[in-house]
């Protein structure tokens, strides 16, 4: 019996640990590749058609990893110059952990976020 004991007190955190961390993983990986299609879709195209393309590519990109995350609140592009010909692109997005979500805990306990800087397409505008 003590055994058994034991084994539940060692083994059900260290395989909660171990979703938890596949699950921030995901959402790392999901996010560095949401950033980087964003990022090339504004380096060839301009408009706002470029940042419609660019959220599209930001959806795909979380849906593959399996995070659930609003791509017009994920992502994010600023001017990084007065004269607007570089960007700033940013990737932002929280992480369910399990049971914490169902106990209430929000995703605002882990945020996982990538940003690159690009040089626009056309330089006469603001993204």
């Amino acid at each position: 019996m003590e055994f058994i004991g034991w084994t539940v007190v060692l083994v059900v955190p260290v395989v909660y640990l171990l979703i938890a961390l596949a699950q921030v993983q995901a959402a790392s990986f999901a996010v560095a590749s949401a950033v980087d299609a964003a990022s090339r879709i504004l380096e060839v195209e301009s408009g706002d058609a470029a940042v419609a393309h660019a959220r599209v590519a930001v959806a795909l990109a979380l849906s593959d990893q399996g995070v659930d995350a609003d791509p017009a609140t994920a992502l994010s592009v600023g001017c990084a110059d007065a004269a607007c010909t570089g960007a700033v692109v940013r990737v932002q997005a929280g992480v369910d952990l399990p049971v914490l979500a169902a106990a209430g805990v929000g995703r605002d306990v882990v945020v996982v976020d990538a940003e690159r800087a690009v040089t626009l397409a056309d330089t006469g505008g603001a993204p």
